[in-house]
């Protein structure tokens, strides 16, 4: 047995869904029966930095109280902007470095892995081409958003389907599913 599944023997019971970026945590705390706790946790400051500081300190405060077996991340995903890279890279710094303060074993899963397992594909062209033809003459960027945001409501329909909750928000929502995919994986 090697040295790293040595290190990760303890069993996982709980696993807290983390959905992170530069102004919020959004989380849910996971077990055997489905999600116990879930919420999402806003940064305060009037600069990234600020935001960060905040946020990290607050996370920290939820890891304690929460105490999880494993927390598991959503991954970045390619963003063309580089000014947004850098804020996400120090957003996930910041967040991860709290995470991993107590100890606890993290974990991240790519956005399509967690959509996947919960059925939620990408569109296909005809779904495309439907909204297209609901929504004429709209900019590219238009279609990507309205595609993106059609996918953010199967999730949210997807936590009211499987768990009966109506989510505040789709971070929220997301969260629950990398909870629930997480838990899936890695309990024992």
């Amino acid at each position: 047995m090697g040295i790293k599944k040595l290190a990760n023997t303890k069993p996982i019971k709980t696993v807290l869904g983390i959905d992170a970026s530069t102004n919020s945590v959004a989380f849910c705390l996971y077990d055997a029966n489905g999600p116990k706790k879930w919420g999402e946790i806003n940064f305060v400051g009037d600069n990234v930095f600020e935001r960060l500081s905040d946020g990290q300190r607050k996370v920290q405060a939820a890891l304690r109280k929460l105490n999880p077996d494993l927390v598991i991340f959503e991954s970045a995903v390619f963003v063309q902007n580089k000014k947004t890279v850098v804020l996400l890279a120090y957003s996930f710094g910041a967040i991860v470095a709290a995470l991993m303060s107590k100890g606890t074993r993290v974990e991240e899963i790519p956005p399509i892995t967690w959509q996947h397992a919960i059925g939620n594909k990408p569109l296909s062209k005809e779904e495309k081409l439907k909204i297209q033809k609901a929504h004429p003459d709209k900019s590219k960027s238009w279609y990507d958003n309205k595609n993106r945001e059609t996918r953010k409501q199967r999730t949210m329909d997807w936590v009211k389907t499987k768990y009966g909750i109506d989510v505040p928000n789709d971070n929220v929502s997301d969260a629950i599913a990398i909870a629930s995919v997480g838990y899936d994986k890695f309990a024992s």
